[in-house]
């Protein structure tokens, strides 16, 4: 349902919005072609995506009383990435991809929001953390992943140690979940995508709610035996964030969220539009200019 969303005409997703209004209510994807717009989208739900499983990831934690990756790592990071690259479906892939580009522009772009996240949320990249994630990518597909490792600043000595090391990840995860998994529908998922109250954030809201991401989310979470029902909730924050609430036994998406990526890759792609005749091999290699879609 989302590859046909993503591959289907802007319409869908834009049709909620006229020209002028558009303009008026997110000015950083006015003069950005149709291609340009619908790479946004698919950077905007990829990141969402990888945000979501990432704090669904410390809801199995906290709940099943999973222990610490240890060593300096994140075991959200750690376990959503080891799920997503494991289901080996494309658009997973392409969401992880989207997540680690994202890091990196916003870094590049000295535009990381203000927040007051944990060390570890995804709103905190840095380099070690994208070595980290680089190198379970590599450890899943040194070919297929090779190009972002290097950007993400992964030095090719360790790309062995990433390969013999990544089979141990995943069963070291799978022999952690596998006691807790049971049939789905197993966990009851409450999804509710809440009316904005900016006007500004309208037409990010609307491409959460078509691509129907938190639904995606309840899916692939359903067949594990948690504590009790879980809310999976797009709101609006007031800030750029998405966190797990144990005592509310909630995963919020802020919309905010949602416009901090649209407006980033938006940003980008106009700068190497406006650069590729003059520099075309400054162009940074994320996944929409690698060709890669949801």
């Amino acid at each position: 349902m989302l590859r046909r969303l993503m591959t289907a005409s802007l319409v869908t997703v834009f049709s909620f919005v006229s020209p002028a209004a558009h303009a008026q209510t997110a000015p950083a994807l006015d003069g950005l072609s149709d291609e340009q717009l619908q790479q946004t989208v698919n950077f905007v739900i990829g990141n969402a995506i990888f945000s979501l499983f990432h704090e669904a990831s410390r809801m199995l934690i906290s709940d099943l009383a999973l222990p610490d990756a240890g060593a300096g790592r994140d075991s959200a990071d750690q376990l959503a990435g080891t799920m997503m690259l494991e289901a080996n479906e494309e658009w997973l892939d392409t969401a992880i991809v989207n997540a680690t580009d994202s890091w990196y522009l916003a870094r590049s772009a000295g535009a990381l929001p203000d927040h007051n996240a944990p060390l570890y949320s995804v709103l905190v990249p840095n380099p070690t953390r994208d070595r980290q994630m680089a190198c379970l990518m590599v450890g899943k597909d040194a070919g297929g992943y090779g190009d972002l490792a290097d950007m993400m600043g992964l030095p090719k000595g360790d790309w062995k140690a990433c390969e013999a090391s990544y089979p141990q990840t995943v069963s070291h995860w799978n022999e952690l979940l596998k006691p807790h998994v049971a049939k789905a529908g197993a966990t009851k998922f409450v999804s509710r995508y809440e009316p904005v109250r900016d006007p500004f954030l309208d037409i990010y809201a609307t491409i959460l709610k078509e691509s129907k991401v938190l639904d995606l989310i309840a899916r692939s979470f359903t067949g594990y035996a948690l504590k009790g029902e879980v809310k999976l909730t797009a709101r609006t924050c007031g800030r750029p964030d998405v966190y797990w609430s144990a005592e509310k036994r909630e995963i919020t998406y802020c919309y905010e969220m949602a416009r901090f990526h649209g407006e980033l890759i938006a940003a980008h792609l106009a700068a190497a539009g406006n650069e590729k005749d003059s520099n075309p091999a400054q162009e940074i290699p994320t996944a929409v200019n690698l060709g890669q879609e949801l």
